[in-house]
C-alpha cells in the first residue's frame, strides 16, 4: 500500500511540475518580449541628434549654422532657429527690417555665413536681387542687420583680424564695386575717406581691399574707367560712425 500511494504521489508531482512548467515557459517568453517592446520604445523616445537636420544646413561656422531660409545658434546643446527670411516663420525674428526695404528679399537664401576670428560671432548675407548683410553671436537678441541694398549683390564679407569689424564688398550693376565698414560690435556703419570722393562719381569703382593687421585696411579706388588707381590706408577703429544702413 506504502509504495503505491507513494508512486501515485510521484506521478501526482511529475504531472504538476509539467504543467508549472507548460505555465513558466510562455510567461517568461511574455515577460522577455515586454521587455523588448519597452526598450525599443525608448529608443524611440530619445532625443533627437542636437543639431538641426542636416538637409536644412548649407554651411557651419563654430555654434552656428545656415540653412536656405534659417539661421541657427546652438546653445546649451540644443539648436534653436533665430533668424529667418520673410515668409519662413520658423523663427521669431524674420528680418523684416530687411524684408521691407528689399522686396525680393522673400525668394532670396542665406548665401555666406563667415565665422570672425574669434569665433564669437559670424557675418552672414543673403542673395538674389537686393541683399541683406548682418552678425549672428552669443548676445540677445542674437541676430543683428548691418546693412541692406535693393540693386547690389554680395561679393564678400572680410572680417578684421581683430574680429570686430567687417567689410562688406558690394558688385553694383555694370560690374561696379562699392565698399562698406562696421563696427560688426556696435552695430554701426563707418565713415571711409574715399566715400567723400566717389560721392558724386558714378562709375567709382574699389578695386581691392586687404586687411593688413588688426584694424589697418588697405583699399584702391578708381574713380573711373580712364582713371588711376588711388590707395587708401585706414585705420578703422580711428574712425567716425554714420547712423545708415542702407545705400542711397
Amino acid at each position: 500500500m506504502f509504495r503505491i500511494r507513494r508512486r501515485q504521489s510521484a506521478k501526482l508531482a511529475g504531472r504538476w511540475f509539467r504543467q508549472e512548467r507548460w505555465y513558466v515557459v510562455p510567461v517568461t517568453a511574455a515577460l522577455f518580449a515586454l521587455g523588448t517592446m519597452g526598450c525599443r520604445e525608448a529608443e524611440r523616445r530619445e532625443p533627437q541628434v542636437d543639431e538641426p537636420p542636416a538637409k536644412e544646413v548649407t554651411a557651419r561656422a563654430g555654434p552656428y549654422a545656415m540653412g536656405p531660409g534659417t539661421l541657427y545658434r546652438t546653445r546649451h546643446g540644443e539648436p534653436e532657429a533665430v533668424g529667418a527670411l520673410p515668409g519662413i516663420g520658423v523663427a521669431t525674428d524674420t528680418l523684416v527690417e530687411c524684408g521691407a526695404r528689399v522686396p525680393e528679399l522673400g525668394q532670396a537664401r542665406f548665401s555666406r555665413l563667415r565665422p570672425s576670428p574669434d569665433a564669437g560671432r559670424a557675418a552672414w548675407a543673403t542673395t538674389g536681387l537686393g541683399t541683406c548683410v548682418g552678425v549672428i553671436g552669443p548676445a540677445e537678441p542674437p541676430v543683428h542687420v548691418l546693412g541692406y541694398w535693393s540693386s547690389a549683390a554680395t561679393d564678400s564679407l572680410l572680417w578684421a583680424p581683430a574680429g570686430a569689424y567687417l567689410a562688406v564688398w558690394l558688385v553694383h550693376h555694370g560690374q561696379r564695386r562699392s565698399l562698406w565698414l562696421y563696427d560688426a560690435l556696435q552695430g554701426v556703419r563707418l565713415e571711409m575717406p574715399w566715400e567723400f570722393d566717389c560721392k558724386y562719381v558714378g562709375d567709382c569703382d574699389v578695386e581691392r581691399v586687404d586687411w593688413l593687421g588688426g584694424s589697418l585696411l588697405n583699399v584702391e579706388i578708381r574713380l573711373g574707367p580712364a582713371e588711376g588707381s588711388v590707395p587708401f590706408e585706414v585705420n578703422v577703429e580711428a574712425t567716425a560712425s554714420l547712423d545708415m544702413r542702407e545705400e542711397m
